[in-house]
C-alpha cells in the first residue's frame, strides 16, 4: 500500500512539474511556476517514505525508476487528449 502510495506522489509531482514547463502540451497555457515548489516538496515526501519502506539502494533505484517513466509517461497523455475537429 505505500509503494502505491510513493508511486502516486511521485507521478502527481512529475506532472506538477510537466505543467508549470512553458513547453508543455497537455494544458492551453502552464501553470504557475509556484507549483514546482509543490512538486519538490512532493519528491521530497516520497524519498522519505522510499527509504522507509525499503532498503537505501533498492530505495533509490526504486525512485530512479519511477521518476524515469513518469517523465516519459507524462508528455505523452497530451496526445491522447481528444482534439476539437472543427
Amino acid at each position: 500500500m505505500l509503494q502505491l502510495t510513493v508511486i502516486l506522489i511521485l507521478l502527481i509531482a512529475t506532472t506538477l512539474l510537466y505543467c508549470s514547463n512553458r513547453h508543455q502540451r497537455f494544458l492551453k497555457k502552464p501553470i504557475s511556476k509556484h507549483w514546482r515548489k509543490l512538486a519538490t516538496l512532493l519528491f521530497i515526501a516520497a524519498i522519505a517514505l522510499a527509504f522507509y519502506i525499503f532498503t537505501s539502494a533498492a530505495a533509490a533505484f526504486f525512485i530512479l525508476l519511477m521518476v524515469m517513466l513518469a517523465l516519459m509517461f507524462v508528455p505523452f497523455t497530451s496526445l491522447f487528449k481528444s482534439k476539437d475537429i472543427n
